[in-house]
């Protein structure tokens, strides 16, 4: 499901110089934000939340759509943050009406709306909803590879995760509009510890996907892998906040990249639409492709179990979302559409590695 280093990328590693922190974020950037630079997404939100709750004295109420990898939120939770998962309906929207009212009784200290998969969400009505209540607004671009119509336009801070959608091994990038906070975010990044998370088995997992043959890597994907209902077992977060070195250093070298992989992107992801054009069971979540595709999003009504298995079967390495926040999986009702849309989605990749001549076998 992940994009693959070219060889010359690997091979320049030792001689790139890496630039300092803003400069390397300069594709993301839309003005003079400040960037600070983190490991994983988890870790920006988790950065946000200490620097929030820093000379108060309670816990910072950050709100979090439903539909949200529980996984994403390890280390806001760790840190203390009160955590409150609003609903979004079957169209991945907020439900106004309904934060309306939650708000009136606890507003939101941080507010993060999503750009699933690439597709805008509607920054303007987040930003007036923020507006009201008072909330720092997060735009949640983990899911986009650079800006794009709509994205990171409204947010107070905006959170791009480069190693979700490029060849590297660990990276995620937190820009702040009001550069006067960006020094006291750095040092709330820092965390129990500042460390950076070892390279060295990304690397080695990439040079054996790139040596062997297309065909044994389908194999595996037949072989292998969760079932449809299944989530990944709990894991601890890892004390390891800052951007590794292999990291910085390959960002700089394929942030130039950019817009070669979403160009790539895309025609990869209408390649797939086409392809389900005419096919019952084969509908697309979304109406028009993305800007900046990250998955190809099927909408399995009649049964995504089984669309899921019978694409494993071809060698794709097709997925479900990660797993839900337990808070939303003990109210099944509340949740309604978060809990339906994890029974009914299922993902294709679409990155830049991918060999166009897979992509329609895998819908056959």
């Amino acid at each position: 499901m992940a994009p693959l280093p070219a060889w010359r990328d690997l091979a320049d590693l030792l001689a790139v110089a890496a630039p300092d922190d803003d400069a390397l974020a300069a594709p993301w950037r839309r003005g003079n934000e400040g960037a600070v630079w983190f490991s994983r997404g988890a870790w920006a939100l988790a950065a946000l939340v200490r620097w929030w709750q820093d000379g108060r004295d309670r816990p910072a109420r950050l709100w979090l759509p439903d539909y949200f990898c529980d996984a994403s939120s390890t280390g806001a939770r760790d840190n203390g943050a009160e955590l409150v998962f609003y609903p979004v309906g079957e169209d991945l929207q907020p439900r106004w009406p309904v934060l309306r009212a939650l708000a009136r009784s606890a507003p939101p200290d941080l507010f993060a709306v999503v750009h699933y998969f690439g597709q805008a969400a509607d920054g303007h009505a987040a930003r007036a909803f923020c507006a009201e209540t008072g909330a720092l607004m997060i735009e949640d671009a983990a899911h986009v590879t650079a800006p794009a119509p709509g994205i990171g336009v409204y947010g107070d801070f905006v959170l791009y995760c480069p190693h979700k959608t490029l060849a590297v091994p660990d990276g995620a990038v937190l820009l702040v509009r009001d550069r006067s906070r960006a020094a006291a975010l750095t040092r709330a990044g820092a965390g129990p510890g500042h460390g950076a998370p070892a390279a060295a088995p990304w690397l080695a997992r990439r040079l054996v996907q790139k040596c062997l043959p297309a065909a044994l890597l389908k194999a595996r994907v037949r072989l292998t892998g969760p079932a449809f209902g299944d989530d990944p077992p709990v894991r601890v977060l890892a004390p390891t906040p800052a951007l590794s070195r292999v990291a910085r250093r390959t960002l700089t070298r394929v942030r130039d990249k950019l817009a070669a992989a979403r160009r790539q992107r895309r025609r990869n992801e209408e390649t797939l639409r086409r392809a389900c054009d005419g096919r019952a069971g084969y509908r697309p979540f979304f109406a028009s492709a993305p800007d900046a595709p990250y998955r190809f999003v099927l909408d399995c009504a009649d049964g995504g179990e089984d669309r899921f298995l019978a694409l494993r079967r071809r060698g794709c390495p097709a997925e479900t979302w990660p797993d839900l926040p337990p808070e939303v999986l003990a109210e099944p009702e509340r949740h309604a559409a978060a809990v339906a849309l994890r029974r009914r989605l299922v993902f294709l990749p679409v990155h830049q590695s991918v060999a166009p001549r897979h992509l329609s076998d895998w819908l056959i």
